[in-house]
Protein backbone atom coordinates (compact mmCIF):
# COMPACT_ATOMS: atom_id res chain seq x y z
CA UNK A 1 0.00 0.00 0.00
CA UNK A 2 1.21 3.51 -0.22
CA UNK A 3 0.56 4.76 3.18
CA UNK A 4 2.49 1.13 4.49
CA UNK A 5 4.63 3.51 6.52
CA UNK A 6 1.97 5.03 8.62
CA UNK A 7 1.03 2.80 11.44
CA UNK A 8 -2.44 2.10 12.39
CA UNK A 9 -3.13 1.22 16.01
CA UNK A 10 -6.04 1.12 18.88
CA UNK A 11 -4.86 3.37 21.99
CA UNK A 12 -5.56 1.69 26.07
CA UNK A 13 -8.98 3.65 25.60
CA UNK A 14 -9.50 1.84 22.11
CA UNK A 15 -9.39 4.35 19.98
CA UNK A 16 -7.78 4.12 16.81
CA UNK A 17 -4.87 6.25 16.23
CA UNK A 18 -2.36 7.07 12.94
CA UNK A 19 0.84 9.61 12.91
CA UNK A 20 2.45 10.99 9.93
CA UNK A 21 6.02 12.22 10.40
CA UNK A 22 6.70 15.08 7.78
CA UNK A 23 9.65 14.81 5.79
CA UNK A 24 12.28 16.97 7.44
CA UNK A 25 13.29 18.12 3.98
CA UNK A 26 9.88 19.96 3.74
CA UNK A 27 9.26 20.08 7.69
CA UNK A 28 9.94 23.84 8.35
CA UNK A 29 7.29 25.05 5.05
CA UNK A 30 4.78 22.38 6.36
CA UNK A 31 5.05 23.91 9.40
CA UNK A 32 4.84 21.33 11.80
CA UNK A 33 6.60 18.16 12.55
CA UNK A 34 3.77 15.60 12.39
CA UNK A 35 0.22 15.40 11.25
CA UNK A 36 -1.98 12.75 14.01
CA UNK A 37 -5.34 11.80 13.73
CA UNK A 38 -7.69 9.46 15.95
CA UNK A 39 -11.30 7.55 15.01
CA UNK A 40 -14.12 5.95 16.68
CA UNK A 41 -13.25 2.59 18.85
CA UNK A 42 -16.67 1.14 17.32
CA UNK A 43 -14.80 0.78 13.77
CA UNK A 44 -13.72 -2.21 12.35
CA UNK A 45 -9.46 -2.59 11.49
CA UNK A 46 -10.57 -2.24 7.77
CA UNK A 47 -13.26 0.69 8.39
CA UNK A 48 -10.15 2.08 10.35
CA UNK A 49 -7.94 1.19 7.08
CA UNK A 50 -10.45 3.50 4.57
CA UNK A 51 -10.91 6.59 7.21
CA UNK A 52 -6.78 6.14 7.61
CA UNK A 53 -6.73 6.38 3.41
CA UNK A 54 -9.28 9.34 3.01
CA UNK A 55 -6.59 11.47 6.14
CA UNK A 56 -3.76 10.54 4.68
CA UNK A 57 -4.11 11.56 1.16
CA UNK A 58 -4.40 15.29 1.23
CA UNK A 59 -1.04 15.01 3.73
CA UNK A 60 0.90 13.18 1.37
CA UNK A 61 -0.28 15.27 -2.15
CA UNK A 62 0.96 18.54 -0.06
CA UNK A 63 3.97 16.71 1.04
CA UNK A 64 4.57 16.54 -2.63
CA UNK A 65 3.48 19.77 -3.85
CA UNK A 66 5.76 21.24 -1.07
CA UNK A 67 8.71 18.92 -2.44
CA UNK A 68 7.62 20.08 -5.82
CA UNK A 69 8.27 23.77 -5.08
CA UNK A 70 11.96 23.34 -4.52
CA UNK A 71 12.62 22.95 -8.16
CA UNK A 72 9.57 24.51 -9.54
CA UNK A 73 8.40 28.10 -9.54
CA UNK A 74 5.93 28.99 -7.37
CA UNK A 75 2.68 31.16 -9.48
CA UNK A 76 1.17 34.17 -8.56
CA UNK A 77 -2.86 34.61 -9.07
CA UNK A 78 -4.46 37.61 -9.43
CA UNK A 79 -7.64 38.76 -7.18
CA UNK A 80 -9.74 37.55 -9.92
CA UNK A 81 -8.02 34.12 -10.71
CA UNK A 82 -7.95 33.30 -6.82
CA UNK A 83 -11.67 34.11 -7.09
CA UNK A 84 -12.39 32.37 -10.49
CA UNK A 85 -10.51 28.81 -9.10
CA UNK A 86 -12.18 29.14 -5.59
CA UNK A 87 -15.49 29.44 -8.13
CA UNK A 88 -15.02 26.52 -10.03
CA UNK A 89 -14.49 24.66 -6.80
CA UNK A 90 -18.21 26.24 -5.18
CA UNK A 91 -20.25 24.88 -8.60
CA UNK A 92 -18.37 21.49 -7.79
CA UNK A 93 -19.86 21.64 -4.36
CA UNK A 94 -23.28 22.48 -5.16
CA UNK A 95 -23.37 20.03 -7.66
CA UNK A 96 -22.29 16.91 -5.20
CA UNK A 97 -24.72 18.61 -2.48
CA UNK A 98 -28.29 19.94 -4.22
CA UNK A 99 -29.57 17.10 -5.12
CA UNK A 100 -29.41 15.59 -0.94
CA UNK A 101 -28.57 18.97 1.00
CA UNK A 102 -29.25 17.31 4.21
CA UNK A 103 -30.64 19.56 7.24
CA UNK A 104 -30.42 22.86 7.52
CA UNK A 105 -28.93 23.35 11.10
CA UNK A 106 -25.93 20.98 9.84
CA UNK A 107 -25.26 23.85 7.21
CA UNK A 108 -25.43 26.29 10.01
CA UNK A 109 -23.06 25.06 12.47
CA UNK A 110 -20.72 24.41 9.21
CA UNK A 111 -20.80 28.11 8.76
CA UNK A 112 -19.79 28.90 12.88
CA UNK A 113 -17.21 26.60 12.19
CA UNK A 114 -15.43 28.79 9.76
CA UNK A 115 -15.90 32.28 11.83
CA UNK A 116 -12.47 33.86 13.21
CA UNK A 117 -12.09 33.79 16.63
CA UNK A 118 -10.13 37.16 16.58
CA UNK A 119 -12.53 40.12 16.19
CA UNK A 120 -9.75 41.89 14.03
CA UNK A 121 -9.96 38.86 11.70
CA UNK A 122 -14.03 39.31 11.59
CA UNK A 123 -14.53 42.81 10.81
CA UNK A 124 -12.01 42.14 8.18
CA UNK A 125 -13.79 39.63 6.18
CA UNK A 126 -11.69 36.81 6.99
CA UNK A 127 -12.35 33.13 7.77
CA UNK A 128 -10.65 30.37 10.17
CA UNK A 129 -8.70 28.52 8.33
CA UNK A 130 -9.89 25.02 9.12
CA UNK A 131 -7.82 21.74 8.22
CA UNK A 132 -10.54 20.06 6.31
CA UNK A 133 -10.99 23.88 3.80
CA UNK A 134 -7.04 23.50 3.78
CA UNK A 135 -7.59 19.72 2.30
CA UNK A 136 -10.05 20.97 0.28
CA UNK A 137 -7.72 23.74 -1.23
CA UNK A 138 -4.70 21.03 -1.66
CA UNK A 139 -6.60 18.79 -3.36
CA UNK A 140 -7.92 21.46 -5.70
CA UNK A 141 -4.56 22.93 -6.52
CA UNK A 142 -3.48 18.92 -7.10
CA UNK A 143 -5.97 18.31 -9.82
CA UNK A 144 -4.95 21.61 -11.38
CA UNK A 145 -1.43 20.23 -11.48
CA UNK A 146 -1.04 24.12 -9.70
CA UNK A 147 1.76 25.15 -7.32
CA UNK A 148 1.26 28.74 -5.77
CA UNK A 149 3.16 31.33 -3.87
CA UNK A 150 2.37 31.44 -0.05
CA UNK A 151 0.54 34.92 -0.55
CA UNK A 152 -1.73 33.16 -3.47
CA UNK A 153 -2.44 29.88 -1.96
CA UNK A 154 -3.62 32.04 1.43
CA UNK A 155 -5.46 34.35 -0.65
CA UNK A 156 -6.99 31.38 -2.92
CA UNK A 157 -8.34 29.52 0.77
CA UNK A 158 -10.20 32.74 2.08
CA UNK A 159 -11.66 32.89 -1.31
CA UNK A 160 -12.78 29.37 -1.04
CA UNK A 161 -13.56 30.26 2.91
CA UNK A 162 -15.85 33.26 1.45
CA UNK A 163 -17.84 30.85 -0.88
CA UNK A 164 -18.55 28.04 1.58
CA UNK A 165 -20.70 30.75 3.33
CA UNK A 166 -22.43 31.49 0.14
CA UNK A 167 -22.97 27.31 -0.36
CA UNK A 168 -24.18 26.99 3.04
CA UNK A 169 -26.95 29.94 2.95
CA UNK A 170 -27.66 28.33 -0.31
CA UNK A 171 -27.50 24.68 1.12
CA UNK A 172 -30.12 25.88 3.82
CA UNK A 173 -32.85 27.12 1.52
CA UNK A 174 -32.45 23.72 -0.43
CA UNK A 175 -32.88 22.21 2.59
CA UNK A 176 -35.87 24.14 3.37
CA UNK A 177 -37.41 23.28 -0.12
CA UNK A 178 -36.48 26.41 -1.80
CA UNK A 179 -34.87 25.25 -5.29
CA UNK A 180 -34.68 29.03 -6.70
CA UNK A 181 -31.79 30.32 -8.85
CA UNK A 182 -28.29 30.34 -6.81
CA UNK A 183 -27.73 34.53 -7.04
CA UNK A 184 -23.93 33.71 -6.76
CA UNK A 185 -23.75 31.60 -9.99
CA UNK A 186 -23.92 34.51 -12.26
CA UNK A 187 -21.12 36.64 -10.68
CA UNK A 188 -18.27 34.21 -10.81
CA UNK A 189 -15.61 34.56 -12.99
CA UNK A 190 -13.47 31.95 -15.17
CA UNK A 191 -10.34 30.81 -14.76
CA UNK A 192 -8.78 31.17 -18.30
CA UNK A 193 -6.09 33.72 -17.98
CA UNK A 194 -2.70 32.20 -17.55
CA UNK A 195 -0.86 32.81 -13.89
CA UNK A 196 1.54 35.43 -13.80
CA UNK A 197 4.67 33.52 -13.04
CA UNK A 198 6.10 37.02 -11.11
CA UNK A 199 5.37 39.99 -9.79
CA UNK A 200 6.87 43.71 -9.81
CA UNK A 201 9.00 44.62 -6.94
CA UNK A 202 6.78 46.45 -4.16
CA UNK A 203 8.83 48.84 -1.61
CA UNK A 204 7.61 48.01 1.72
CA UNK A 205 9.52 51.15 2.98
CA UNK A 206 7.75 53.05 -0.39
CA UNK A 207 4.25 51.79 1.19
CA UNK A 208 4.77 53.64 4.02
CA UNK A 209 5.62 56.74 2.57
CA UNK A 210 2.40 56.55 0.84
CA UNK A 211 0.56 55.71 3.80
CA UNK A 212 2.40 58.40 6.07
CA UNK A 213 1.05 60.50 3.05
CA UNK A 214 -2.76 60.02 3.26
CA UNK A 215 -2.95 61.49 6.58
CA UNK A 216 -4.61 58.12 7.94
CA UNK A 217 -2.68 58.51 11.42
CA UNK A 218 -1.53 61.23 12.91
CA UNK A 219 2.07 62.86 12.50
CA UNK A 220 2.94 61.13 16.05
CA UNK A 221 2.19 57.49 15.05
CA UNK A 222 3.87 58.08 11.90
CA UNK A 223 7.11 59.10 13.63
CA UNK A 224 6.70 56.19 16.27
CA UNK A 225 6.03 53.39 13.43
CA UNK A 226 8.88 54.83 10.78
CA UNK A 227 11.70 52.60 12.84
CA UNK A 228 9.59 49.76 13.05
CA UNK A 229 9.23 49.51 9.44
CA UNK A 230 12.77 49.95 8.82
CA UNK A 231 13.49 47.09 11.47
CA UNK A 232 10.86 44.82 9.67
CA UNK A 233 12.80 45.35 6.46
CA UNK A 234 16.49 44.84 8.31
CA UNK A 235 15.17 41.41 9.43
CA UNK A 236 13.96 40.28 6.24
CA UNK A 237 17.06 41.35 4.28
CA UNK A 238 15.23 42.90 1.36
CA UNK A 239 12.80 45.62 0.91
CA UNK A 240 10.11 43.49 -1.08
CA UNK A 241 6.19 43.18 -0.21
CA UNK A 242 5.71 40.56 -2.54
CA UNK A 243 8.10 38.14 -1.00
CA UNK A 244 7.38 38.48 2.56
CA UNK A 245 5.12 35.20 3.73
CA UNK A 246 3.30 34.70 6.73
CA UNK A 247 6.10 32.93 8.67
CA UNK A 248 8.49 36.16 7.58
CA UNK A 249 6.18 37.94 10.16
CA UNK A 250 5.95 35.61 12.61
CA UNK A 251 9.38 35.31 12.52
CA UNK A 252 10.10 39.13 13.01
CA UNK A 253 7.39 38.56 15.82
CA UNK A 254 8.91 36.30 18.04
CA UNK A 255 12.62 37.99 17.41
CA UNK A 256 10.88 41.08 18.92
CA UNK A 257 9.58 39.24 21.67
CA UNK A 258 13.01 37.46 22.56
CA UNK A 259 14.49 40.81 22.62
CA UNK A 260 13.02 41.13 24.84
CA UNK A 261 9.97 43.61 23.99
CA UNK A 262 6.91 43.55 25.76
CA UNK A 263 4.08 41.63 24.13
CA UNK A 264 1.76 44.68 24.50
CA UNK A 265 4.68 46.40 22.45
CA UNK A 266 5.47 44.25 19.89
CA UNK A 267 1.16 43.90 19.64
CA UNK A 268 0.17 47.99 19.56
CA UNK A 269 3.19 49.24 18.15
CA UNK A 270 5.09 47.22 16.03
CA UNK A 271 2.86 44.67 14.34
CA UNK A 272 0.10 47.59 13.69
CA UNK A 273 2.80 49.67 11.33
CA UNK A 274 3.81 46.40 9.42
CA UNK A 275 0.04 44.90 8.84
CA UNK A 276 -1.61 48.00 8.08
CA UNK A 277 0.82 48.52 5.07
CA UNK A 278 0.66 44.79 4.18
CA UNK A 279 -3.42 45.34 3.81
CA UNK A 280 -3.19 48.46 1.91
CA UNK A 281 -0.78 46.74 -0.97
CA UNK A 282 -3.39 43.63 -0.87
CA UNK A 283 -6.61 45.96 -0.66
CA UNK A 284 -4.77 48.00 -4.58
CA UNK A 285 -3.36 44.22 -5.64
CA UNK A 286 0.33 44.71 -5.50
CA UNK A 287 0.24 41.43 -3.44
CA UNK A 288 -2.06 38.78 -3.10
CA UNK A 289 -3.04 38.74 0.16
CA UNK A 290 -1.63 40.64 3.55
CA UNK A 291 0.48 37.85 4.88
CA UNK A 292 0.40 39.69 8.52
CA UNK A 293 -2.98 38.61 8.74
CA UNK A 294 -3.72 35.90 12.02
CA UNK A 295 -0.33 36.48 13.18
CA UNK A 296 -0.69 36.11 16.93
CA UNK A 297 1.77 37.80 18.98
CA UNK A 298 2.70 35.15 22.41
CA UNK A 299 4.91 36.40 25.31
CA UNK A 300 5.22 35.73 28.98
CA UNK A 301 2.81 38.28 30.53
CA UNK A 302 4.02 41.07 32.72
CA UNK A 303 3.23 40.91 36.45
CA UNK A 304 1.37 43.65 37.38
CA UNK A 305 1.64 44.43 41.28
CA UNK A 306 -0.71 47.06 41.37
CA UNK A 307 -3.41 48.81 39.86
CA UNK A 308 -2.78 51.37 37.03
CA UNK A 309 -4.25 54.40 38.71
CA UNK A 310 -3.01 56.64 40.78
CA UNK A 311 -3.92 55.63 44.95
CA UNK A 312 -5.68 58.71 47.30
CA UNK A 313 -1.93 59.11 48.77
CA UNK A 314 -0.08 59.80 45.61
CA UNK A 315 -2.83 62.19 43.92
CA UNK A 316 -2.81 63.99 47.36
CA UNK A 317 1.40 64.09 47.16
CA UNK A 318 1.01 65.64 43.23
CA UNK A 319 -1.58 68.18 43.93
CA UNK A 320 -0.38 69.49 47.15
CA UNK A 321 3.68 69.76 45.16
CA UNK A 322 1.80 71.67 42.82
CA UNK A 323 2.07 74.93 44.61
CA UNK A 324 5.49 74.48 44.77
CA UNK A 325 7.76 75.63 46.24
CA UNK A 326 9.59 75.29 42.64
CA UNK A 327 12.94 76.27 42.07
CA UNK A 328 14.05 79.75 41.00
CA UNK A 329 15.58 78.85 37.35
CA UNK A 330 11.72 77.26 36.23
CA UNK A 331 10.40 78.91 33.27
CA UNK A 332 7.30 80.63 33.63
CA UNK A 333 5.67 78.00 31.26
CA UNK A 334 7.14 74.77 33.09
CA UNK A 335 5.79 76.49 36.55
CA UNK A 336 1.79 77.21 35.32
CA UNK A 337 2.19 73.26 33.80
CA UNK A 338 2.82 72.34 37.12
CA UNK A 339 -0.06 74.62 38.70
CA UNK A 340 -2.60 73.51 36.62
CA UNK A 341 -2.25 70.44 34.71
CA UNK A 342 -2.35 67.82 37.24
CA UNK A 343 -5.25 69.17 38.78
CA UNK A 344 -7.57 69.69 35.66
CA UNK A 345 -6.45 66.03 34.63
CA UNK A 346 -7.94 65.20 37.94
CA UNK A 347 -10.79 66.53 37.46
CA UNK A 348 -10.90 65.54 33.71
CA UNK A 349 -9.64 62.17 33.05
CA UNK A 350 -7.99 64.12 30.26
CA UNK A 351 -4.81 63.02 28.16
CA UNK A 352 -1.89 64.67 29.89
CA UNK A 353 -1.12 65.83 26.16
CA UNK A 354 -4.45 67.41 25.50
CA UNK A 355 -4.05 69.57 28.37
CA UNK A 356 -0.66 71.00 27.56
CA UNK A 357 -1.95 71.96 24.32
CA UNK A 358 -4.31 74.03 25.40
CA UNK A 359 -4.84 77.46 23.68
CA UNK A 360 -5.91 80.57 26.18
CA UNK A 361 -9.74 80.50 23.82
CA UNK A 362 -9.96 77.08 24.56
CA UNK A 363 -10.88 77.64 27.88
CA UNK A 364 -14.38 79.39 27.47
CA UNK A 365 -18.30 79.70 28.95
CA UNK A 366 -20.91 78.15 26.67
CA UNK A 367 -24.31 78.33 27.79
CA UNK A 368 -23.71 79.34 31.42
CA UNK A 369 -21.31 76.79 31.80
CA UNK A 370 -17.17 77.05 31.84
CA UNK A 371 -15.52 74.52 29.67
CA UNK A 372 -12.34 73.32 28.26
CA UNK A 373 -12.71 72.69 24.27
CA UNK A 374 -9.98 69.46 23.53
CA UNK A 375 -9.77 70.49 19.65
CA UNK A 376 -7.62 68.56 17.07
CA UNK A 377 -7.15 72.56 16.39
CA UNK A 378 -4.81 72.72 19.38
CA UNK A 379 -2.56 69.33 18.91
CA UNK A 380 -3.03 65.95 18.69
CA UNK A 381 -6.26 64.07 20.17
CA UNK A 382 -5.97 60.55 19.66
CA UNK A 383 -9.91 60.44 18.81
CA UNK A 384 -9.29 63.60 15.86
CA UNK A 385 -12.43 64.32 17.70
CA UNK A 386 -12.96 67.78 19.60
CA UNK A 387 -15.21 67.77 22.78
CA UNK A 388 -16.05 70.22 25.38
CA UNK A 389 -15.57 69.26 28.75
CA UNK A 390 -17.09 71.01 31.59
CA UNK A 391 -15.00 73.05 33.98
CA UNK A 392 -14.92 71.32 37.81
CA UNK A 393 -16.24 74.42 40.33
CA UNK A 394 -13.09 73.70 42.43
CA UNK A 395 -10.91 74.57 39.84
CA UNK A 396 -13.10 77.81 39.32
CA UNK A 397 -12.78 78.25 42.73
CA UNK A 398 -8.87 77.96 42.09
CA UNK A 399 -9.48 80.69 39.67
CA UNK A 400 -8.68 78.58 36.38
CA UNK A 401 -10.88 80.07 34.15
CA UNK A 402 -9.15 83.22 34.34
CA UNK A 403 -6.94 82.37 32.32
CA UNK A 404 -9.32 81.86 29.24
CA UNK A 405 -9.03 84.43 26.53
CA UNK A 406 -11.87 85.01 23.69
CA UNK A 407 -9.92 84.62 20.64
CA UNK A 408 -6.40 84.14 21.87
CA UNK A 409 -4.31 81.14 20.34
CA UNK A 410 -1.24 81.75 22.44
CA UNK A 411 -0.81 77.85 24.27
CA UNK A 412 -1.23 78.16 27.96
CA UNK A 413 2.12 76.13 29.52
CA UNK A 414 4.80 75.95 26.71
CA UNK A 415 6.32 78.89 24.73
CA UNK A 416 4.95 79.06 21.22
CA UNK A 417 8.09 80.74 19.64
CA UNK A 418 10.43 77.45 20.90
CA UNK A 419 8.36 75.56 18.24
CA UNK A 420 8.64 77.50 15.14
CA UNK A 421 10.52 75.23 12.52
CA UNK A 422 10.61 72.37 14.66
CA UNK A 423 9.25 68.62 14.05
CA UNK A 424 5.15 68.48 13.90
CA UNK A 425 5.43 65.68 16.31
CA UNK A 426 7.95 66.29 19.29
CA UNK A 427 6.22 69.28 19.78
CA UNK A 428 6.56 71.85 22.70
CA UNK A 429 3.39 70.40 24.43
CA UNK A 430 4.34 67.02 24.19
CA UNK A 431 7.76 67.66 25.62
CA UNK A 432 5.96 69.55 28.45
CA UNK A 433 4.33 66.43 29.52
CA UNK A 434 7.43 64.43 29.25
CA UNK A 435 8.40 67.12 31.70
CA UNK A 436 5.58 66.98 33.81
CA UNK A 437 6.57 63.20 34.23
CA UNK A 438 10.00 63.46 35.46
CA UNK A 439 9.10 65.89 38.11
CA UNK A 440 6.00 63.30 38.97
CA UNK A 441 8.58 60.69 39.47
CA UNK A 442 11.05 62.99 41.67
CA UNK A 443 8.21 63.42 44.25
CA UNK A 444 8.55 59.77 44.70
CA UNK A 445 5.69 58.21 42.46
CA UNK A 446 7.16 54.97 41.14
CA UNK A 447 4.94 51.84 39.44
CA UNK A 448 2.47 53.57 37.66
CA UNK A 449 2.74 56.05 34.83
CA UNK A 450 3.45 59.31 36.24
CA UNK A 451 0.96 61.16 33.79
CA UNK A 452 -1.45 58.43 32.55
CA UNK A 453 -2.51 57.36 36.27
CA UNK A 454 -4.53 60.56 36.70
CA UNK A 455 -6.80 58.89 33.87
CA UNK A 456 -7.35 55.27 35.26
CA UNK A 457 -7.76 56.77 38.59
CA UNK A 458 -10.70 59.22 37.18
CA UNK A 459 -12.49 56.19 35.86
CA UNK A 460 -12.07 54.88 39.23
CA UNK A 461 -13.28 57.80 41.44
CA UNK A 462 -16.57 58.37 38.43
CA UNK A 463 -17.66 55.22 39.04
CA UNK A 464 -17.58 55.41 42.95
CA UNK A 465 -19.71 58.14 42.87
CA UNK A 466 -21.85 56.34 39.98
CA UNK A 467 -20.95 58.96 37.58
CA UNK A 468 -23.44 57.85 34.39
CA UNK A 469 -21.73 55.87 32.77
CA UNK A 470 -21.76 57.43 28.81
CA UNK A 471 -21.21 61.03 30.68
CA UNK A 472 -17.78 59.75 31.89
CA UNK A 473 -16.61 58.12 28.59
CA UNK A 474 -17.87 61.46 26.91
CA UNK A 475 -15.69 63.39 29.00
CA UNK A 476 -12.24 61.01 29.11
CA UNK A 477 -13.05 61.05 25.12
CA UNK A 478 -13.85 57.63 25.00
CA UNK A 479 -15.53 55.57 22.39
CA UNK A 480 -19.68 54.81 22.68
CA UNK A 481 -19.53 51.39 23.99
CA UNK A 482 -22.80 50.72 21.36
CA UNK A 483 -24.39 52.51 18.08
CA UNK A 484 -26.60 53.66 19.84
CA UNK A 485 -24.33 55.41 22.68
CA UNK A 486 -23.43 57.27 19.50
CA UNK A 487 -26.23 59.18 18.64
CA UNK A 488 -26.74 62.59 20.06
CA UNK A 489 -24.79 64.85 22.35
CA UNK A 490 -24.48 65.56 25.89
CA UNK A 491 -25.96 69.03 27.04
CA UNK A 492 -23.01 70.88 28.92
CA UNK A 493 -25.83 71.68 31.82
CA UNK A 494 -26.55 67.95 31.99
CA UNK A 495 -22.25 66.95 31.47
CA UNK A 496 -21.58 69.75 34.26
CA UNK A 497 -24.11 67.70 36.57
CA UNK A 498 -22.04 64.89 36.06
CA UNK A 499 -18.66 66.45 36.51
CA UNK A 500 -20.27 67.82 40.00
CA UNK A 501 -20.47 64.43 41.11
CA UNK A 502 -16.41 64.18 41.46
CA UNK A 503 -15.36 65.08 44.94
CA UNK A 504 -13.22 68.17 45.26
CA UNK A 505 -9.83 67.18 46.60
CA UNK A 506 -7.93 69.33 49.13
CA UNK A 507 -7.13 72.32 48.40
CA UNK A 508 -3.43 73.67 49.08
CA UNK A 509 -3.50 77.05 47.19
Amino acid sequence: MAFAMVGLRRTKTGLWTARKEIPADIRQAYGKREEKKSWPAELTREQAKAELAAWLGPVEERIALLRASRTQQPVTLSQRQCRALAGEWYRAQVAKYEDNPGRAEDWWFSREELEPIDPEDREAGLVQPTTWLTEEREQLLSERGLLLSVGSAEALLQQMGDLWFSLARLMERRAQGDYGPDPLEGTLPSFEAEPKRSAPRVSIKQLFEDYAASGASSPRTIAKWRPHVRHFVEYLGHDDATKVTPANVDGWVRALIAKPLAVKTVQDSYLPAVKIILADAATQGLIPSNPAVGIKVRGPKPTQTRGKGLTDAEAETILRATSGPHPASLTKYTALARRWVPWVCAYTGARVNEITQLRAMDIRQEEGVWIIHITPEAGSVKTRKARKVPIHSHLIEQGFHKLGKVGDATPLVYDPALSRGGSQTATQAAKMGERLAQWVRSLGITGVQPNHGWRHRFKTVARSVRMDPEARDAIQGHAPKTEGEAYGEWPLDALRAEVEKMPAYSSHN
